[in-house]
């Protein structure tokens, strides 16, 4: 279920012409992404509640924390990552349909190891999911 609710973020912001969108779950090289803002979509947490049955499906409600962090290229400013989610991640989560998203936490920093800037946003979302159950 994680997986899915991060590769439905990923599919929405890359059908919005946002190409350097990765999993958290993904092991690319961070030297691969040199010269590019890039963003990485992950769960912080996760919680399920209990499941609502009907005769051909189950339905279940879930809140998870998604995390989102935009790395700079190596020539941005605050300003500039900042733009770049205004303009292209928050439209996109804003719109997202079967998720309920707000935002729960912002923060920029200097990540030392890869010396570039990192945006991170944290947003909640609640949702539910539907499985068919299967007949005996």
């Amino acid at each position: 279920m994680l997986r899915d609710i991060i590769n439905d973020v990923i599919s929405k912001l890359r059908a919005c012409g946002i190409d350097a969108v990765y999993s958290a779950f993904d092991a690319a090289d961070i030297s691969k992404k040199e010269n590019e803002l890039f963003t990485v979509v992950g769960i912080g947490g996760f919680e399920s509640s209990t499941p609502i049955y009907s005769p051909s499906y189950i339905y279940i409600p879930f809140r998870a924390d998604i995390e989102i962090r935009i790395t700079a290229s190596k020539n941005s400013s605050a300003d500039d990552i900042f733009l770049f989610y205004d303009e292209n991640i928050e439209p996109v989560i804003a719109d997202m349909s079967g998720l309920t998203c707000s935002l729960s936490k912002m923060s920029i920093k200097f990540d030392s190891n890869i010396q570039r800037l990192v945006l991170t946003v944290v947003l909640s979302a609640r949702g539910i999911t539907k499985t068919e159950r299967s007949t005996p």
